[in-house]
């Protein structure tokens, strides 16, 4: 976070940064480079010998009962390139941003859906190591303020982005939202039904995609939904809704129990959307680069949900922890 801490009576003013597990059982930095170097070199060497057996171990070691919870306080951890990296978590709830963005030139909108686990260490990311600037007037962090160096950054750490921010992503690109014909209501919930249905015929998906949206609706079911008003006259509580209801939808009218939570907040009051914003412009501009969309994978639409939509092509994507 980016904080003084005191440890033996000197203080050590910390830069933020990203802790690995290793960090604890590293010997003696011969030329510490910061304030962390210097922290982890005035650590009791007794300290040192005890991690490098508990910080690993299996159930019982210290990373498990972080991710299980130790006293009052829980992390989670992830693994970025082979790399191991240790998050507090500062949130109490999970959150999930619904939030687009636009390519006036092709007539392209990208939807996104985004599952946070933690907004608040996600948006310190943001701000305290991407060192993302805010808007003056609503001290928001938004893409398109956004100068090229600053975006470059961003797409320079997409993959790590993706990691700390979020634990699953659904991407639609398509036409439909930016010359729509027909009823807001249907097309928002036909987008949704599109990519996770069309699979029963399919034995590369035939497992898959069910199981994606089982994952989806759990990480969406319950949990607070802080949507823009993108889609009038469609009004963003109902959008949460028809989102978490087409999750819950099994094979004719069945339903699972569902719960959608609204989250009324604007863009500027909701750091879960400022973060939806800030993936889902990183994702369009890739699109306009013509860059590798990794680590995104395909989600073939279903056909059935795109004829209505009059010709308009639907492109999904998707990608999960």
């Amino acid at each position: 976070m980016g904080e003084p801490i005191e440890y033996e009576g000197r203080t050590f003013n910390l830069q933020p940064t990203l802790v690995t597990p290793s960090d604890f059982t590293r010997r003696q930095i011969k030329r510490p480079r910061s304030e962390y170097d210097l922290l982890l070199n005035s650590l009791d060497p007794r300290f040192k010998h005890l991690a490098r057996t508990e910080v690993y171990r299996v159930r019982r070691g210290w990373v498990a009962q972080g991710l299980k919870g130790y006293n009052g306080m829980r992390m989670r951890r992830i693994r970025v390139h082979n790399k191991i990296f240790l998050l507090p978590f500062l949130s109490k709830l999970s959150s999930v941003g619904i939030d687009t963005s636009s390519i006036p030139q092709t007539k392209t909108t990208v939807l996104s859906i985004c599952f946070i686990p933690d907004s608040e260490a996600s948006y310190i990311y943001l701000e305290k190591h991407l060192e993302l600037p805010k808007m003056q007037n609503h001290g928001e962090i938004k893409w398109s303020r956004l100068n090229s160096k600053e975006k470059t950054k961003i797409l320079d750490n997409f993959d790590l982005l993706l990691h700390i921010c979020c634990n699953g992503i659904v991407m639609i690109k398509t036409g439909v939202l930016f010359s729509r014909k027909g009823k807001m209501e249907n097309i928002f919930k036909n987008l949704i039904e599109g990519c996770f249905s069309g699979y029963e015929k399919d034995p590369n998906w035939k497992k898959l995609r069910p199981a994606l949206k089982r994952r989806f609706f759990q990480l969406a079911n319950e949990v607070p939904i802080h949507c823009d008003a993108d889609f009038s006259p469609l009004k963003p509580d109902k959008a949460v809704r028809l989102l978490v209801q087409t999750l819950a939808k099994l094979n004719g009218d069945r339903f699972l129990k569902y719960t959608p939570l609204f989250a009324p907040l604007r863009s500027h009051e909701s750091q879960t959307i400022q973060i939806s914003d800030i993936i889902v412009g990183a994702f369009r501009t890739k699109i306009q680069n013509a860059e590798s969309l990794n680590p995104f994978k395909p989600l073939p639409f279903d056909k059935r949900k795109g004829k209505s939509f009059r010709q308009r092509f639907v492109k999904a994507y998707y990608w999960i922890t």
